[in-house]
């Protein structure tokens, strides 16, 4: 079991720590330069999940945010794979700034 470390941070420092997070996920996979064709379909959150290698509970947090745009269809949430890549890159582009 890992151990647990409790601290204060504040609000900017929360930020700055998801922000290298996803810049981070995106170099990984490529993200940054490439964005593949038919990326306006609307993905479920496991594919996001899969897609960025974080886990379903990351992408909720986001999606509460608003760091990246969702569509709820009946009681289902869906994701354009375009539009995720997208805020992300935005998101690490105001970092940089």
């Amino acid at each position: 079991m890992q151990n647990l470390m409790l601290s204060t941070i504040t609000i900017d420092e929360l930020k700055e720590i998801i922000s290298e997070s996803i810049n981070s996920i995106l170099c990984k996979n490529n993200y940054l330069t490439k964005v593949e064709k038919n990326d306006d379909e609307l993905i479920k959150i496991e594919e996001v999940s899969s897609l960025l290698g974080v886990s379903k509970v990351t992408i909720y947090k986001w999606k509460k945010m608003g760091l990246i745009p969702f569509y709820r269809i009946s009681n289902k949430i869906y994701f354009k794979k375009n539009e995720v890549i997208e805020s992300l890159k935005k998101i690490n582009q105001g970092k940089n700034n």
